[in-house]
């Protein structure tokens, strides 16, 4: 019997130089030159100091205020460079803290270590086609007793704040792949429109990523029921980049290599390890995941 495939994560989790090909994505999707990089983070440093008065804009200005500028190089590209819809997307970033203490204090890898060895959810090693860091979620295995699904949100804020740091990560953004395979009955009707909301602010205004696509895979026909109590919540920009696959794996293997998929997410690749990905998020000695971006 061969040895398992050891997987390795470095070329996500950690801080790395900008390939040529990123730099030229940056330039074409995004605007970015040097020139337009320290221009913008000098007129949102203005823009954080001009509205300070407020009681939000003091939480922003406590927040990153003396930061690294490396942190609102985060913002700034996840609106393209729009100054205003950076600024935005902080407000966002505080004000989700803010209503949602739950879903961020108090949590590290210890803490969700269990949840994530279960895959709940996953990572790819490595990127997509396009450069993207690719989520995965198997909803069929996922006991909500166990991890209630607090839990599950924690484990993806968590492994954001800790890929974001990444600067291919900042331009190219994240995908997820959620494999309905044995979802059950049972499960779509215990989901509650208020759990259902939390992970939508999540998704969209509450971290600076750029989200590129949700893939739904293997749903059976009351995966409607689901959908249609997330759907009024979406922007229209988000429903756009949701993706029913059903059983059909065609159009995602234009967009994945199918060999770099585990089979039970539609692909010819080894089954996903969690643990490998656990072990590394462990070696690398991350800080809770409400002081990381603000490290």
């Amino acid at each position: 019997m061969s040895p398992p495939q050891i997987y390795d994560y470095s070329a996500i989790l950690k801080p790395c130089d900008i390939s040529q090909n990123t730099k030229a994505k940056g330039y074409s999707e995004l605007n970015e030159t040097e020139e337009k990089k320290n221009a913008s983070i000098s007129e949102l440093q203005n823009l954080m100091k001009e509205n300070s008065t407020s009681v939000l804009g003091q939480i922003i200005e406590n927040t990153f205020a003396g930061k690294d500028s490396v942190w609102l190089l985060i913002f700034l590209r996840a609106k393209k460079y729009n100054v205003k819809k950076a600024y935005e997307s902080m407000k966002g970033y505080v004000t989700f803290r803010e209503k949602y203490p739950e879903l961020v204090q108090n949590v590290t890898l210890d803490s969700l270590r269990q949840s994530l060895e279960h895959g709940l959810p996953g990572l790819l090693p490595g990127r997509d086609m396009e450069g993207q860091v690719v989520f995965l979620f198997s909803i069929g295995i996922w006991d909500q007793q166990r991890f209630p699904f607090d839990q599950v949100l924690q484990g993806y804020i968590y492994l954001l704040d800790r890929l974001i740091k990444n600067e291919e990560t900042q331009i190219n953004g994240f995908v997820i792949i959620e494999n309905f395979h044995n979802y059950s009955m049972k499960q779509a009707l215990s989901m509650r429109p208020s759990q259902l909301k939390k992970m939508v602010d999540m998704l969209q205004g509450a971290f600076p990523a750029r989200f590129k696509g949700v893939h739904f895979i293997h749903q059976p026909w009351y995966f409607t029921w689901t959908y249609a109590l997330v759907k009024p919540f979406l922007k229209t920009k988000v429903v756009q980049r949701v993706h029913l696959h059903g059983n059909n794996m065609r159009k995602l293997h234009a967009l994945f290599d199918p060999d770099t998929l585990p089979e039970d997410f539609g692909g010819r690749g080894p089954a996903y390890n969690p643990l490998q990905l656990t072990a590394q998020l462990s070696e690398e000695k991350g800080a809770s995941c409400e002081q990381t971006i603000t490290d």
